[in-house]
């Protein structure tokens, strides 16, 4: 007998099947085949799934980047709409969804703006949100309202082992309205889209999806972006289809990283991808190389912490107040074990203030924030700006 268990609560059968049975997922001990399915949880009616923040997103997503290579490396075959996925027979399993008689998600159409714009959306996995992503926001600004859209969901449909964001879900909105110089004033929105309404879809039934659902009438897309069902459509192929749907896409070359490996021992050689990538910049704050990841990114890489979680306080080593935090505190990924410079983010309400030196100690179980003063501590919201790593 088989039994499983899912942390969420959903019930999950085990059964013996004809092997032609359609299956969420299946494996082989000897010659007999266990296949597993999953009924969905029972769920309210639908509401508007555009998302202005990303409250709806469980962290996703190893999609084709736009404007970034991120494949996992590791994984064998290709699953549904680009993910790359370990289990090859859970994704030939499924049956592809036409597009006459597929039933359309019943998702909202995005906000037009303000100012009357056509509805623009680039697309991406834009977890890192690095410079190869603003250099899709920037296109899309040119062409209209920029809207940034991605799937949420993955991992969990997938079956991915769960990972920490680069960059944690409260902090997404600060980083998007830093991107409005880049796109002329305009500060992108943001899209998720649940991953498992989408995920069987061939690419022209995917793209009328943008334009009948989401009322899009443009699109922007890294050179390398792959979507479809089993990752069946390039970049390529989006241009031609959107052209037959009466829609302007425009393809966008991905972002060189300008760092010179042959100087550089910090990576593993997987994360050594000639574009700026988020694959590139997780490697570089797990080798704790927090300097590179800022020149990859645009900017710092800021460690959000749940600042309730702080369980110790006192006189740090070299003076000034610390605060003691368990890694879990951590609301997206912190660096290799280590000490680093960082800086407290300037309060929006005292522009003036000048900004705070903190240093800041990694170990395997915690994250300790030394500041100047316990004043400055008390101040502290949960954001640190990781700017180098202690000599």
């Amino acid at each position: 007998r088989t039994r499983a268990a899912c942390c969420s609560g959903t019930r999950v059968e085990a059964r013996l099947v004809d092997a032609r049975e359609p299956s969420c997922g299946v494996s082989r001990r000897g010659s007999v085949r266990f296949y597993l399915s999953f009924p969905p949880p029972a769920r309210a009616a639908r509401g508007p799934v555009v998302a202005p923040a990303r409250e709806a997103r469980g962290r996703v997503a190893r999609l084709g980047e736009a404007a970034g290579s991120d494949r996992s490396a590791g994984r064998r075959g290709v699953g549904d709409m680009g993910a790359v996925c370990g289990t090859p027979n859970a994704a030939s399993a499924d049956a592809e969804v036409n597009v006459a008689d597929a039933a359309r998600p019943a998702l909202s159409p995005i906000p037009k703006s303000d100012a009357g714009d056509k509805t623009v959306v680039a697309l991406g996995k834009f977890d890192a949100m690095h410079r190869g992503h603003r250099e899709l926001a920037r296109a899309a600004s040119k062409m209209g309202a920029p809207h940034l859209v991605s799937f949420g969901g993955m991992a969990e449909v997938l079956g991915w082992a769960p990972k920490l964001n680069v960059v944690a879900e409260t902090d997404r909105a600060r980083v998007r309205a830093t991107w409005a110089e880049a796109c002329g004033g305009k500060v992108p929105g943001e899209v998720v889209v649940p991953f498992a309404d989408v995920r069987r879809m061939p690419p022209e039934a995917f793209v009328a999806f943008l334009k009948d659902t989401l009322h899009v009438s443009g699109i922007v897309a890294g050179s390398d972006y792959r979507f479809g069902f089993k990752a069946a459509g390039t970049a390529e192929a989006l241009a031609q289809i959107g052209e037959a749907m009466g829609l302007d896409v425009t393809i966008v070359d991905l972002v060189p990283s300008g760092e010179d490996d042959a100087k550089s021992e910090t990576l593993e050689t997987k994360a050594y991808t000639a574009q700026v990538s988020s694959t590139r910049v997780r490697a570089c704050l797990a080798a704790g190389d927090v300097e590179q990841a800022a020149r990859l990114l645009g900017r710092p890489h800021r460690l959000v912490l749940d600042a309730s979680q702080a369980y110790a306080s006192g006189d740090g080593a070299s003076g000034g107040e610390t605060a003691t935090y368990p890694t879990r505190a951590a609301l997206n990924q912190y660096p290799a074990v280590g000490t680093y410079e960082g800086v407290l983010p300037v309060p929006e309400e005292t522009p003036d203030a000048k900004p705070v030196r903190v240093t800041v100690r990694v170990t395997e179980t915690e994250v300790a924030v030394t500041a100047p003063s316990a004043a400055d501590l008390a101040a502290f919201a949960g954001g640190v700006d990781l700017t180098a790593r202690a000599r």
